[in-house]
């Protein structure tokens, strides 16, 4: 006997169905506290690429200046985080992979939004490959 075209198929036959009562809670959002002291030239490649690995925001701290300015030039669009409902917070730099991994996990469980990182030249490689805790052998540089 053939199934009539009626009857849903399931693709995954065997295996016990997602409960979809509960919502998956939200990916943790990466903010990049950038310097506005510099080379502008520099400061507008850095928010490119640093926006095109996968960060959520850009960030400017008041006492580099005028930051609404640099935001509005980066960004043409502007969230002011005082008047923000989420929860973010700043953390350094984290020295390895398995402290990324630590940060990001103990951020989620506490609740956080996002989390405020520096800009630093091992950001580009983590927002690309957030999970990958071994070591990345194949970015050094070799310098002659």
């Amino acid at each position: 006997m053939s199934e009539s075209a009626s009857e849903p198929v399931s693709e995954s036959a065997g295996e016990p169905a997602l409960s979809t009562n509960q919502p998956a809670p939200p990916a943790l959002l990466i903010g990049v506290r950038l310097a506005a002291t510099g080379d502008a030239g520099e400061l507008f490649a850095d928010a490119k690429a640093i926006e095109a690995a996968g960060a959520d925001s850009l960030w400017v701290d008041a006492a580099d200046g005028d930051p609404y300015v640099v935001l509005a030039a980066l960004a043409g669009r502007l969230v002011v985080a005082e008047e923000s409902e989420e929860r973010w917070t700043e953390s350094a730099f984290p020295a390895s992979r398995v402290a990324w991994d630590e940060l990001r996990n103990a951020s989620t469980a506490a609740g956080v939004t996002g989390v405020v990182l520096p800009n630093d030249p091992r950001l580009i490689d983590l927002l690309r490959n957030p999970d990958i805790i071994e070591a990345r052998d194949d970015l050094k540089l070799s310098f002659g």
